[in-house]
């Protein structure tokens, strides 16, 4: 149960944390009303290949030493709800801006949910950063990691045959 739910985790925390992800939606969504019509297969596909591949992803890392290690449900919450749904749906309404806008949104909204995370379920502690040394070093590094979610999303959508309007 440790490796599902976490240490000390209830599953109320989770249940926390999903109004947390709901909040963030809300927010993505003042800024984005919907997904133009001709995005929305373009979109599922990035969510479908960021979900999946963070999911693996994280196991993989934890496994080399670089990641801390995320429960199950906190992994699988994270990479399909947070990673896929909400963060493919603000790919979808910033894809046109500016990338240091794009870049920096991505960071600050990760930011926020990697805090709520390491506060609810005691996840993201790792105490460096790819040998820069902190807890909050490790959490602000995959924050700027997270930046890299636009670049990676038009190569996904290269790849697909569905490059990205602009």
């Amino acid at each position: 149960m440790i490796e599902f739910l976490g240490r000390n985790n209830p599953p109320l925390d989770y249940v926390y944390l999903l109004l947390i992800y709901v909040a963030m939606y809300v927010l993505i969504r003042y800024g984005t009303r919907r997904v133009e019509l001709n995005f929305h297969r373009s979109r599922w596909i990035v969510a479908a290949t960021w979900g999946i591949g963070i999911f693996i992803g994280n196991y993989v890392c934890y496994i080399l030493g670089i990641m801390s290690f995320l429960p199950w449900l906190n992994n699988a919450m994270h990479s399909f709800i947070w990673i896929g749904i909400c963060l493919s749906f603000l790919y979808a309404g910033c894809h046109r801006l500016p990338l240091w806008e794009q870049m920096a949104l991505y960071s600050i909204v990760s930011f926020i949910i990697k805090v709520a995370e390491a506060l609810l379920l005691g996840t993201w502690e790792m105490q460096n950063f790819f040998g820069i040394e902190g807890p909050w070093a490790y959490i602000i590094g995959w924050s700027l990691m997270d930046s890299l979610y636009p670049i990676i999303s038009v190569m996904i959508l290269k790849v697909a045959g569905r490059p990205p309007s602009r």
